[in-house]
């Protein structure tokens, strides 16, 4: 480092160093700044960090050190993209403040050892899993299920949950574990079915929105099965009017609705007469709806959003690639 950037950051407070510090992962903030000065090295022992397992990232030496230097309880965020060894040193966090855990192309054999350091009792908010496409068994549970039943007592303090599973999967019936915190879940690669929706309203009463990439079977639920709290759902869907009518009377209370009929093949464009229609009857308090057409639709299907009293209350969003 340069004599005239060190001195600047001497000149910074304390304050100053540990909000820059927040930008860097832990092994390239210990990188650049371990060992400068004494006053540096303080900073650093009271720095919330963020390890980041990679593997382009594996100087052993440069690991070492931030073993033998980092406190366990400052670490709040913790990354591990395909499956590398965690340092158990990093992993005994979870019994302290880890706030964060993001998994990404990781086999499910290292995910279960993972969540064996998890008592029932942490702090995690956050948790992101993105599974590895190969070795998952078909006799494997879902994600879904791994984490909201299997694994249920480790996750209650869950704020944001998103899984992405290497293929499609159905959800089982609900477990007897709560999720009062959970707000925001996000899922891809599952079946929309009235198992996945009746956990939502048992096991996860106060999730307020929703991403669901997957398959939709039609519903076969009591007519008066509504979940009042969702009010921002994001969704594909490339079926019919009558199919999105079932789904969407589940949602009486969605404020902002993302529709993406550009990932599947359409059976049928839904016109603006007819979502008026649908907005009108099971989505009174709608105020913002966003389409993804994909590849375009015809320009008077646009303009049918932009004409009439109704469409000049709603926020309307095209989306053509």
């Amino acid at each position: 480092m340069s004599p005239a950037i060190f001195n600047r950051l001497e000149s910074f407070s304390n304050e100053l160093l540990l909000d820059i510090f927040e930008y860097l992962d832990a092994y390239n903030l210990y990188q650049a700044f371990y060992g400068l000065n004494y006053r540096i090295d303080g900073v650093l022992q009271s720095a919330h960090l963020h390890i980041f397992y990679d593997s382009s990232n594996e100087n052993k030496p440069g690991w070492d050190t931030l073993i033998s230097s980092v406190n366990p309880s400052q670490i709040r965020i913790l990354s591990c993209y395909k499956d590398i060894n965690i340092d158990n040193h990093f992993l005994s966090a979870a019994k302290e403040n880890l706030r964060s855990l993001r998994l990404c192309k990781v086999y499910r054999p290292v995910i279960n050892t993972i969540f064996q350091h998890f008592s029932s009792g942490n702090k995690i908010k956050c948790l992101s899993i993105r599974e590895h496409s190969r070795f998952t068994k078909r006799s494997d549970h879902s994600l879904f299920d791994l984490i909201l039943i299997d694994n249920a007592h480790r996750f209650t303090s869950l704020v944001n949950l998103s899984l992405s599973c290497t293929r499609y999967m159905n959800v089982s019936s609900a477990g007897s574990v709560r999720f009062l915190q959970l707000r925001h879940l996000s899922i891809k690669n599952c079946y929309w079915s009235t198992n996945f929706l009746q956990l939502l309203q048992s096991n996860i009463p106060n999730l307020k929105s929703l991403k669901f990439i997957g398959y939709y079977h039609f519903l076969n639920l009591p007519s008066d099965f509504v979940l009042k709290r969702v009010d921002e759902l994001h969704m594909n869907y490339s079926g019919n009017f009558v199919g999105l009518h079932n789904i969407l009377s589940v949602f009486p209370c969605l404020r902002r609705l993302y529709i993406d009929q550009g990932s599947g093949r359409r059976s049928a464009i839904i016109n603006g007469v007819q979502w008026q229609k649908l907005i009108e009857n099971y989505l009174p308090d709608l105020r913002q709806l966003t389409i993804d057409f994909g590849d375009g639709i015809d320009d008077d299907i646009v303009e049918a959003f932009y004409s009439g009293e109704f469409w000049s209350t709603k926020k309307v969003n095209e989306l053509m690639r």
